[in-house]
């Protein structure tokens, strides 16, 4: 399978900006991607009880509107879309100018919305859940709108990829909604998963068992095991002291990393052995990384699942 369009369609709504934006009759006016995050940010705190809200309507047609610009040559390439990855704070306002805008959006008081932030947190104390499996309706209305504009864009089979599952029953419920929605919008889909955290290697198998595509994010399993962020300027000396006497970042790591897909294969191929597999992140596409990959089973190797681009099949 070539993998060539992992996009996230809330890209450039995750952190706060000048919002020029505006519901003005129940029409859009103003920037998209402003309107899209104050619409989100509507729906989050003050939750659809329906398939009804005028709200879920609304971002449906704006998802729609977002991914027929993305997808519109793609309909006779192999697609897969990575879904959003932001947890549910990066989605909240914070900023004094964000409740501001926000409460004339909702037509509410500066202070209602910041109770309502307040039992956001309450009841997601770590806001690990992502915003899209949050609520239910949003993340049909979502998906919703990228199906409807993949039908209208010719495509006729896609791939669906999950960003950093940490849980099954992430996964068991997303997979009934995108199942749904491909089968009502007569497209042919398959659910990848994405293992990215050393904790979703443990329990790879049960993920398995709900998934046709399997993919290893190695460059975030390697920060994560490592405890480094993308943009920490790290020297050799300073993995001295974890008995490493080389840092895991300028090569594949054969021994921790390469450990941890081994663990992971074993475990999938005992519950899935028709299963495809594959690895994304510059680490697996250097020449050690290539043949590990190689050597273990891997099917496909993918440069940057974050941007457009073409599987390399091992």
């Amino acid at each position: 399978m070539n993998y060539i369009a992992a996009i996230d369609a809330f890209h450039g709504m995750h952190t706060s900006n000048q919002f020029t934006a505006f519901m003005l009759d129940g029409k859009q006016a103003g920037n998209d991607l402003n309107c899209q995050r104050l619409l989100i940010q509507s729906l989050l705190l003050f939750p659809p009880e329906d398939r009804a809200d005028k709200r879920l309507q609304q971002l449906q047609h704006n998802q729609m509107c977002s991914w027929l610009n993305k997808i519109q040559n793609a309909s006779q390439k192999q697609l897969c879309v990575r879904l959003p990855d932001g947890p549910i704070e990066a989605f909240l306002p914070s900023m004094p100018a964000e409740f501001e805008q926000l409460s004339r959006f909702m037509s509410c008081s500066d202070q209602w919305l910041r109770e309502q932030v307040q039992a956001v947190w309450n009841a997601n104390p770590d806001l690990s859940c992502y915003m899209i499996i949050s609520n239910e309706f949003i993340f049909e209305a979502m998906l919703r709108g990228l199906f409807s504009a993949a039908q209208q864009c010719g495509i006729e089979s896609m791939s669906i990829l999950l960003p950093l599952v940490s849980r099954c029953r992430e996964v068991q419920q997303q997979n009934i909604f995108a199942s749904q929605c491909a089968l009502d919008y007569n497209i042919i889909c398959d659910l990848g998963i994405e293992i990215a955290t050393p904790r979703a290697i443990y329990f790879a198998a049960e993920l398995a068992a709900h998934a046709d595509v399997i993919v290893f994010n190695v460059d975030e399993l390697c920060w994560l095991l490592y405890g480094k962020t993308k943009n920490t300027q790290t020297g050799n000396h300073s993995y001295h002291a974890f008995g490493l006497h080389e840092t895991p970042f300028n090569e594949f790591d054969d021994i921790g990393i390469g450990t941890l897909l081994g663990v992971a294969i074993q475990r999938i191929r005992a519950q899935n052995p028709d299963i495809r597999l594959c690895a994304s992140g510059k680490y697996v596409l250097t020449e050690k990384g290539k043949q590990f990959c190689q050597e273990i089973g891997i099917h496909s190797l993918i440069a940057d699942i974050q941007q457009f681009s073409s599987a390399e099949h091992t």
